[in-house]
């Protein structure tokens, strides 16, 4: 579900590092990277009829092609080229299922900057990590239009990474140590550290920043030794790595359940992982992960097949990930940055759209109540705590009733199952271990930038879905544009940008108070403090009180991982 809500969203001048001089060749821009090479970029239009221009810089490869014996290792970095290479179109878009046309030669990122920059300065970089269920997607402008960031004079990077069974798949020894989509990001972070001057960035200040699956991987990012020092600030929205779809604790089963779907017999991981690097159609891996996935999983409520997990220690490759992201949390032992941690207030509305299509989707639970438990405890079935467990999600969200009637009390529940609760600890985790300051959200605003809503036909239900803050920082495809000047979204996406923008430039979404924002942003301290982003911008305390007590009372009982 996760996944199908993300895929919906469609379908400067020539300079050197330090004195970033540029000429323009009739409209296009002219780039020399650190290796050496050059690439041609273009200028192009802020919005419809306007004189406002931004420099765009597409499909430019980052690491090599992870092809053949590079299949599932750590990225290697591109090598460069002589003379000048185009970059007026994206490159390919990474493997993953529905589109026949993607390719293992995918990794290439994208730069977007101001047009009209002092060459005396140092500009922010945005750096954006793409959702779609760790299996989906591409930083494309199609989805990612950077028009209303680069506005508000930030560099923009966009990029792709590995995507499902080619980006995530373990043995879990070192035969296949996995997190290769975590380690495209990290080797396209160290291609901006590289680089980005010769663009007018600051590398000095580099925020990452992503949504969903994305906002899982930033706060990997936060979590992993191998992105220390290559970033300065993190906004993960709608997704933590505490999430229960944010962990793969099993990939070794996995690898073995996709070895009996492709018909591989082995005697080793070794010989399993060689078979697969012998594999001359790479779409057969999006195939399988998709035959692997089933409906729980793509609700949420279970780890997808392929995404991020622990690596062993007899790892032959640096390890993206020595431990759960609980206890590297614990330990205190990560990147402390400024951090915005948020999701929108009705994560799961999208269930609605599912009862409608299947009128009998409640009573998957109300046959098999076990289905509730959250997956991350790893409780028994009919025991002493699954029953507490059960009885006091009934009590919360289905005033005691053992049987499931209503899909509004089912959606409540499922936006603190999948993502809400997961993301309030990780708040709660970040401002116990570091003072760099935390700053914490829930985007509830309705209205006509939702596109979530609108293209799962859910516009009379109140609330942000999934996804629906996306057309509040980019410019998507499927967007009205331009909206009425009467129209309040234009009032919340101005905000939203700025204070994204701000985020990037100060370590502070709200650093001074303005007639368009006229509140200030409280950080985290004692009472889980966040920013309501409403119709107007409201400070309050420790969101949906009483549903995230009962969740934290039963973590602290029970969660194992602790």
């Amino acid at each position: 579900m996760l996944r199908l809500i993300i895929l919906l969203v469609l379908s400067v001048l020539v300079a050197n590092s330090l004195a970033h001089q540029r000429k323009s060749v009739n409209e296009d821009l002219i780039i020399t990277l650190h290796h050496g090479g050059k690439i041609l970029g273009e200028k192009k239009s802020l919005s419809l009829n306007s004189d406002k221009k931004y420099f765009s810089f597409k499909g430019i490869p980052y690491a090599e092609p992870p092809m053949g014996e590079l299949r599932f290792r750590s990225p290697q970095p591109h090598p460069g080229w002589n003379g000048i290479r185009n970059a007026t179109e994206h490159g390919n878009i990474c493997v993953q299922f529905g589109k026949l046309n993607s390719s293992e030669d995918c990794l290439f990122l994208n730069v977007y900057t101001p047009s009209n920059l002092n060459p005396t300065e140092k500009y922010p970089v945005m750096f954006w990590i793409h959702g779609g269920a760790f299996n989906g997607g591409s930083g494309n402008s199609m989805f990612y239009g950077p028009e209303l960031l680069v506005k508000e004079d930030v560099i923009v990077v966009t990029i792709n990474y590995r995507l499902g069974f080619l980006g995530f798949f373990s043995t879990n020894d070192r035969s296949a140590q996995g997190n290769y989509g975590l380690k495209d990001c990290v080797e396209a972070l160290k291609w901006v550290q590289k680089n980005i001057e010769a663009f007018g960035g600051d590398r000095n200040r580099v925020t990452i920043f992503g949504q969903s699956a994305g906002g899982s991987m930033v706060h990997h990012l936060i979590l992993s030794p191998m992105a220390k020092g290559l970033f300065h600030g993190a906004i993960s929205q709608s997704g933590t790595a505490l999430n229960a779809w944010g962990l793969q604790p099993y990939p070794r089963s996995v690898a073995f359940e996709a070895a009996k779907l492709l018909n591989i017999t082995f005697n080793s991981t070794e010989n399993l992982v060689n078979q697969l690097r012998d594999i001359q159609d790479p779409y057969q891996f999006a195939v399988v992960g998709e035959l692997l996935e089933d409906k729980e999983q793509m609700a949420g409520y279970h780890p997808y097949p392929f995404e991020p997990s622990v690596e062993p220690e007899d790892s032959d490759e640096p390890r993206f990930l020595p431990d759960t992201p609980l206890k590297i949390l614990q330990s205190g032992d990560f990147n402390k940055v400024p951090c915005i941690f948020g999701s929108t207030d009705d994560e799961m509305l999208a269930v609605i759209d599912k009862q409608r299509k299947d009128p009998d989707h409640l009573s998957l639970y109300n046959n098999d109540p076990n289905l509730l438990l959250p997956y991350e405890f790893f409780i028994q079935p009919n025991t002493e705590a699954a029953e507490d467990i059960l009885n006091n999600i009934r009590k919360t969200y289905f005033n005691g009733q053992t049987e499931i009637n209503d899909i509004m009390e089912f959606l409540k529940f499922g936006d603190d199952r999948v993502f809400l609760y997961s993301i309030y600890k990780t708040v709660e985790m970040h401002a116990r271990k570091q003072t760099a300051p935390i700053f914490y959200y829930i985007f509830s605003y309705d209205g006509s930038l939702n596109l979530g809503k609108k293209l799962s036909s859910l516009s009379e239900y109140d609330g942000a879905m999934h996804s629906d803050d996306l057309g509040y920082l980019w410019k998507l495809l499927q967007m009205p544009a331009p909206i009425k000047p009467s129209d309040p979204a234009r009032i919340v996406r101005q905000r939203m940008v700025k204070m994204w923008a701000n985020f990037s430039k100060y370590g502070h979404p709200t650093p001074n108070v303005t007639e368009l924002i006229s509140v200030e942003w409280p950080k985290v301290r004692n009472h889980q403090e966040f920013l309501e982003i409403g119709e107007e911008l409201i400070p309050k305390i420790d969101p949906f009180s009483q549903r995230m007590a009962m969740w934290k009372e039963m973590d602290q009982k029970y969660n194992n991982a602790q």
